[in-house]
């Protein structure tokens, strides 16, 4: 058995996905893995709500220290 790591745009990856369904199951296994920095769409507009309540309320966090978490994570 091989195995084959891919980068696959979101714009065709439910298609390209639903032509590795057609396979016999018995001949291929998916593992699917989304880059390790990746978030997800709900995940990343919950962030920025919660830093728009903030700004207001003037509880944000310094831009260097927000910028040293965002890389260092």
């Amino acid at each position: 058995m091989h195995t084959l790591q891919l980068k696959i745009d979101d714009s065709i990856f439910d298609r390209f996905m639903g032509m590795l369904e057609k396979l016999p199951k018995d001949k291929i296994a998916i593992i699917s893995k989304q880059e390790e920095n990746a978030i997800s769409f709900e995940e990343a507009k919950a962030k920025v709500q919660n830093a728009l309540n903030h700004i207001a309320l003037n509880k944000g966090i310094p831009v260097d220290d927000a910028f040293d978490k965002v890389l260092n994570s």
